[in-house]
């Protein structure tokens, strides 16, 4: 289950990034952690979320940045 922060859509809403890539991400996508946050990038998109018992908690999203 996925449940998204009123900041997270807004984010999503402004960059033009849909729900199904958000959780395509996190399904898929190169995952870590930092602090007590998890990041998921995948197809041009970074999802910062929370991990809950029976859900993932989407904190925010952005264009990915790689470095080269």
């Amino acid at each position: 289950m996925f449940v998204y922060t009123k900041h997270a859509l807004e984010k999503m809403d402004a960059l033009g990034i849909d729900k199904h890539e958000v959780e395509r991400a996190i399904q898929l996508g190169m995952k870590w952690t930092e602090d007590d946050k998890w990041h998921a990038r995948n197809g041009g998109v970074e999802i910062v979320f929370v991990k809950q018992e029976d859900a993932f908690v989407i904190v925010t999203t952005y264009l990915s940045r790689r470095k080269k």
